[in-house]
C-alpha cells in the first residue's frame, strides 16, 4: 500500500465517521427535544390536577375529577411512548444505514 492509498482510505474512513457522528447527535437531539416535551406534558398534568384538586369540596369529589383525568393522562403517555419508540426505529435505521461512497 503507497503513501496516495493511505490517505485516501484516511479521508474515506474520515467522512464516514463524521457522517456517522452527524447522524448519532441528530438522533440525540431529535431524542432530548422529544423528552422536553414530554417533561412539559407531565407537568401540565401535574398542574391541572393540582387546580382541580384545590376546587374539589370534598374527598368525593377529588377521587371522582382526578380519575376523570386518567383517560387525558394515559393517551398522552401513550402517544409519547410511541413517538419515542418512532423515533428510536429511525435512530437504528440511520445508523444502521450504508454511508455513500461518493466523494463529496
Amino acid at each position: 500500500m503507497n503513501h496516495t492509498e493511505t490517505l485516501s482510505d484516511l479521508r474515506d474512513f474520515t467522512q464516514k465517521a463524521s457522517h456517522y457522528l452527524d447522524r448519532a447527535f441528530s438522533g440525540i437531539a431529535l431524542f432530548a427535544v422529544h423528552e422536553v416535551g414530554t417533561l412539559r406534558g407531565h407537568w401540565a398534568d401535574v398542574d391541572i390536577r393540582l387546580k382541580v384538586a384545590r376546587r374539589a369540596r370534598g374527598a368525593g369529589e377529588l377521587i371522582r375529577d382526578q380519575i376523570d383525568l386518567l383517560p387525558e393522562s394515559r393517551n398522552r403517555v401513550m402517544r409519547d411512548q410511541r413517538v419515542r419508540r418512532e423515533l428510536w426505529r429511525g435512530a437504528v435505521k440511520d445508523m444502521s444505514a450504508q454511508v455513500s461512497e461518493n466523494k463529496t
